[in-house]
């Protein structure tokens, strides 16, 4: 490939800038593109598409996090450090997104968001998941993105860049093949995940996203207690998922390939209408 022909690529994730899973990719992409590592210094798992900027609550006596009101604009610093791999950014995995998009030079061509230890399926982690939302965030910025995770329930040791070396190469394939082919014209982002590394390949699935979901809360001894049983379900390798869903075909050893776009679709219908009409 011409260096001409390399895209630019910017590399996040929500596991921190020192999980194993960004290593893997952050080796397999520079392979095919130029890549830029902007990522949270610390686990920021689950945080959605929340942004740091006016959440000040927990860092109240940290000036560096001081937001501001000026000329009509909101600001806040999002502090960060110079790593081996890039930035460091004390923030969230939104705030690395559109650091990565607006600040830097060059302007990535794509964002690879991951890999994410531990799978994002389903409609349901969409909003939830820090990976996910790295991704989807770039895409509302107008940049493609790729967000990708592994399937590791069941695993009991630490894992290694080694793990992700399959999602490494998956990756490498997206970033670099799919710009210039009209892909990103007619989706936003990609929601890649991939089985467990022990488990042996069998090609891949066009998926979308699962809309089985089963949080659960009761209360005991007094205090409430949340329960996930998808978790458990995934994790006996027993889920009732259609054969076309990201879970289904995880589990049936493949790797799941949902390309999406951004949520923005209103429902407008007759009904809809009358109702609120009445209501207001």
């Amino acid at each position: 490939m011409d260096e001409d022909d390399r895209p630019e690529i910017l590399l996040t994730n929500d596991d921190g800038i020192d999980a194993p899973g960004i290593r893997a990719l952050y080796d397999a992409l520079t392979e095919v593109g130029s890549v830029t590592v902007v990522a949270p210094d610390r686990n920021q798992s689950a945080v959605g598409r929340s942004l740091s900027y006016g959440r000040t609550a927990t860092d109240a006596d940290d000036p560096e996090l001081t937001t501001s009101m000026a000329d009509g604009l909101f600001t806040s610093p999002v502090p960060h450090a110079d790593h081996e791999l890039g930035y460091a950014v004390r923030g969230t995995p939104c705030d690395c997104a559109i650091v990565g998009v607006n600040a830097l030079e060059p302007e990535p061509d794509i964002v690879v968001s991951g890999c994410n230890e531990g799978a994002n399926l389903g409609t349901y982690v969409f909003s939830r998941s820090g990976t996910v939302s790295a991704a989807m965030e770039s895409a509302f910025l107008g940049t493609p993105s790729i967000a990708i995770s592994m399937d590791t329930l069941g695993i009991e040791r630490d894992l290694e860049p080694a793990d992700f070396e399959r999602a490494g190469e998956i990756a490498a394939k997206l970033a670099s093949g799919a710009p210039g082919t009209g892909l990103f014209d007619r989706v936003d982002y990609l929601n890649v995940n991939v089985p467990r590394p022990d488990v042996a390949s069998d090609g891949f699935a066009l998926t979308r996203p699962t809309e089985v979901y089963e949080m659960d809360a009761t209360v005991e001894d007094g205090g409430f207690q949340l329960t996930n049983r998808l978790w458990q379900q995934m994790a006996n390798r027993d889920i009732p998922d259609p054969e076309d869903t990201d879970r289904h075909a995880v589990l049936e050893g493949k790797v799941s390939v949902s390309p999406m776009r951004v949520p923005f679709d209103v429902v407008e219908t007759p009904e809809v209408r009358t109702i609120l009409e009445r209501l207001l």
